[in-house]
């Protein structure tokens, strides 16, 4: 008993250790020392399965066995100074009886089960990982016959866990992929290689779904490929987010041409004008437009929303209007023009305001009409705001039988500055809740008064960044700027 490697230990009715072998010292980290039973647990550090709770003296198994019960398999942590990383010991043990079947003491035999427990706690623990997953994990045999699915695998293709299992992985096939994908695959795994791909896979009700996947080979310790372990994450809206990503990145490209390159040269008056989008894209809009009779539109536009529907709908307008300003001189006729054209092709929620000043460089006068867009302002040389560009009209793409009319005639001098915008400047809001405001806008434009017009639209969009640091830009914001010069 002593050559044996299962510890084995021998205690009498009143628990007085009579056996106590070298495994038993091994694995218990002590020699048997002159205690009550009662104190074995905390003597020689014994842990119940959960690892935390002391194991109750009297449950032990040498201790029941000493009562006359019969022990199959318990489960001991033994943890102390000599086994600061403790050992687990998987526990039988019994009655031993005297000649005439009275119980006289009792005898365990134990092993060490370190190495399993932790291979068990291991695999349950990457089991639950795998279970709990949200990427589709599926194991097949070698001749790619499905043995296992996790839940992710479940949702993701919408085969139940015994609907795949027993099938082949060929189920998931699109038919996307040609022959040379599949040869490259099996080339690779049976080599023993981890294969990586993002095929495009088909689920259950015939959908497809773009796949990050990968293959790895499983081997048994002959070094024989036994099984193949999938991973797959379904990336068909990453995929469509970097498509979107693209495409608004080539919208704001296109978009920017849109925008005029720099502002016409016109005698007596220094224009400038700038978009500044809140996403790639914007529904903002101003242009610069010369007119059948000589005179310069300056145009100041606002779709509602932003985003890739409003651009659109932005180069729309802007189409129709360029195309308009070639041979109508009356604002009133062009606006109520572009609302026809805009109605045909205009959602409900989606609708334009728009601002028109023609300015006439001989008699130096402006006349204006406006399609509910925010004021427009004219401000005299000392700041001091000299007009007011109130809406005349309706806005644009809401009413067949909407009516526009321009404004009286307007008389311009040296150091006047005409200012337009669009509403996202005034509506930029800080954390506290306050806005920005008109006033302010019309403050920082009156103290860069003698700046040329496009400093003055740069300082006109830092003051609006002073106002809310940090805070992201919610709305489109647009100026155009014309200095009224000697």
């Amino acid at each position: 008993m002593q050559q044996v490697a299962e510890g084995v230990i021998i205690a009498d009715r009143e628990g007085r250790f009579v056996f106590w072998n070298a495994a038993a010292k091994s694995l218990i980290g002590a020699d048997p020392l002159p205690v009550s039973p009662a104190e074995w647990s905390s003597v020689y550090g014994c842990f119940l399965p959960d690892a935390v709770t002391p194991y109750p003296s009297g449950q032990l198994p040498l201790a029941r066995a000493i009562r006359g019960e019969h022990v199959r398999g318990a489960e001991v942590l033994i943890r102390g100074p000599h086994t600061p990383d403790g050992t687990w010991i998987s526990v039988n043990g019994g009655p031993l009886r005297g000649e005439g079947g009275e119980v006289v003491g009792g005898v365990v035999v134990f092993r060490d089960v370190t190495a399993d427990r932790r291979s068990h706690d291991l695999v349950r623990l990457l089991s639950e990982a795998v279970e709990k997953t949200t990427d589709s994990v599926f194991i097949t045999d070698t001749n790619a016959v499905i043995q296992y699915v996790n839940p992710a695998f479940e949702a993701t293709t919408g085969y139940s866990r015994w609907e795949a299992i027993g099938r082949r992985a060929n189920i998931l096939k699109s038919g996307q992929q040609d022959p040379a994908f599949y040869q490259e695959l099996w080339t690779s795994i049976l080599s023993g290689q981890v294969h990586t791909a993002r095929p495009v896979n088909r689920r259950k009700d015939g959908s497809l779904f773009h796949a990050e996947q990968t293959i790895t080979p499983v081997r048994e310790e002959s070094g024989s490929i036994t099984k193949f372990v999938s991973v797959m994450r379904d990336i068909t809206e990453r995929r469509r987010a970097q498509q979107r990503d693209v495409e608004m990145r080539l919208a704001r490209t296109v978009q920017q041409r849109l925008y005029p390159g720099a502002a016409p040269r016109l005698d007596g008056f220094d224009l400038a004008g700038a978009a500044f989008p809140a996403d790639q894209i914007g529904g903002d809009y101003y242009d610069f437009l010369p007119m059948a009779d000589g005179r310069l539109g300056l145009a100041v536009g606002d779709v509602s929303g932003h985003g890739f529907a409003a651009a659109l709908l932005m180069a729309e307008t802007r189409a129709y209007l360029r195309s308009l300003a070639r041979t109508a001189t009356d604002l009133g006729e062009v606006l109520g023009a572009l609302n026809t054209f805009l109605l045909e092709d205009t959602e409900d929620e989606r609708f334009v305001t728009l601002l028109v000043v023609l300015l006439d460089p001989v008699r130096r006068t402006l006349v204006y009409a406006s399609a509910g867009h925010i004021q427009g302002y004219v401000l005299d040389g000392s700041g001091a705001t000299k007009h007011v560009l109130d809406s005349t009209g309706l806005p644009l793409g809401l009413f067949g039988d909407a009516k526009f009319q321009s404004s009286p005639e307007l008389s311009l001098e040296k150091g006047d500055l005409l200012l337009l915008l669009t509403d996202g400047a005034a509506e930029t809001q800080r954390q506290d809740g306050e806005f920005c405001e008109t006033a302010r806008l019309l403050q920082a434009v009156a103290e860069a008064r003698e700046d040329d017009a496009a400093q003055i639209v740069r300082r006109l969009h830092a003051a609006v960044q002073a106002f809310a640091p940090g805070e992201p830009q919610k709305d489109d914001i647009t100026a155009v700027v014309c200095r009224v010069l000697g």
